[in-house]
């Protein structure tokens, strides 16, 4: 099987060094296309990224805007996808960022697939998104499991990384609430 990863918005040479990690830690093969920037819209993102998923994908790590695209994508979709890992991923609701164009419908996660494994990680310390965005989108998706790292960045420094790889090493959690904080 194989992992997409989805970078940050204009930040395709940005997670390189995640995806250099994460090929070096998990047996799969991870797959980076470059999303471009020249189109931001989420109908744009969303039409790569829908072609993008093959049928030997079975996990999607999102990072930042690359993570709340696939997963307001997911909700209007029926792609079959057994796992999210979302990194550092904003929301874009009223009590986030507030743009409509992004943002979660409010019944989001009755929208997304029954057996769908979503894992949202934020590093505390994250200077781009605001680490209190977890906590908004932990609650429009009360199936997540949450791990909130005190280190790592934006960009996943360090033992966040590790933590992640590891993640993706062991089976799709069926857990709910919140995972360890390290």
């Amino acid at each position: 099987m194989a992992i997409l990863f989805l970078h940050g918005a204009g930040g395709y040479a940005d997670d390189q060094a995640i995806v250099v990690a994460l090929r070096a830690g998990v047996a799969d093969e991870i797959r980076m296309p470059d999303l471009g920037d020249e189109d931001m819209s989420h109908a744009a993102w969303s039409a790569q990224i829908s072609a993008l998923v093959a049928p030997d994908v079975d996990t999607v790590v999102g990072h930042s805007f690359g993570g709340s695209t696939v997963l307001k994508l997911l909700t209007e979709t029926g792609l079959d996808v057994a796992r999210l890992l979302l990194l550092a991923v904003p929301d874009w609701g009223p009590d986030g960022w507030d743009v409509a164009e992004y943002a979660l419908p409010d019944d989001a996660d009755e929208r997304l697939a029954p057996g769908l494994s979503i894992e949202l990680h934020q590093c505390l310390d994250d200077e781009v998104v605001p680490a209190d965005h977890v906590n908004l989108l932990a609650r429009r998706l009360p199936r997540a499991t949450v791990v909130r790292h005190s280190r790592g960045g934006h960009q996943f420094d360090g033992a966040a990384l590790d933590t992640v790889i590891q993640t993706l090493r062991e089976p799709p959690s069926r857990q709910r609430g919140d995972g360890p904080t390290e």
